[in-house]
Formats: C-alpha cells, sequence, structure tokens
C-alpha cells in the first residue's frame, strides 16, 4: 500500500485543495517518488489504496479522492468518516 510522507502545496497551502503534489513510498520507510494529486485521485478511483505517514508521530490516516468546486480533483484524509487536516500536517516539499 502507497504511503503519502510529505506534500507540495500551491499558496496560500492551508487547504488540501492546495495539495499539488505528494511524496510516496510503498512501506513507510522505502524510497520517496513524487506523484501529481491528479495521479494518485485516478489510482484511488480505480481501487488503490493509500494513506498518510508522519514520520514524527507515526500516525497514518486513510486517503480519499474528492472532485471539488470546478472539477478539480483533491486528495483528503478522512478518520471515522469524517475528513481530518492530517495530510496538511505532512512534511512540505
Amino acid at each position: 500500500m502507497p504511503f503519502i510522507r510529505a506534500i507540495k502545496v500551491e499558496e496560500p497551502g492551508t487547504r488540501t485543495e492546495h495539495v499539488v503534489e505528494v511524496l510516496v513510498s510503498d512501506f513507510t520507510t522505502s524510497a520517496l517518488r513524487a506523484l501529481p494529486v491528479e495521479q494518485v485521485c485516478t489510482a484511488i478511483r480505480r481501487g488503490s489504496r493509500y494513506r498518510t505517514f508522519d514520520e514524527r508521530t507515526g500516525r497514518q490516516t486513510d486517503v480519499e479522492a474528492r472532485v471539488v468546486r470546478g472539477g478539480l480533483r483533491r486528495v483528503t484524509t478522512v478518520r471515522a468518516g469524517v475528513e481530518t487536516d492530517d495530510l496538511l500536517k505532512l512534511p512540505r516539499i
């Protein structure tokens, strides 16, 4: 299962819709590769499961693909069915 471990955001970077790229690894300790958010959204919609992994806290959270106003694709974190800001707490690239 891929783990999102860092994010790149556009200004102002205060909402998940500002995330444009993520650093992903196959395991929590394996090599990182950059992926655009659109590619992650497509993979999730096709059935792949993604989770965030915060190396500082060890916290993991499920990631979902969403479409927001204007048809913008974005990823967000969800815990117990409620959207969280765990994605925005990850390190920035």
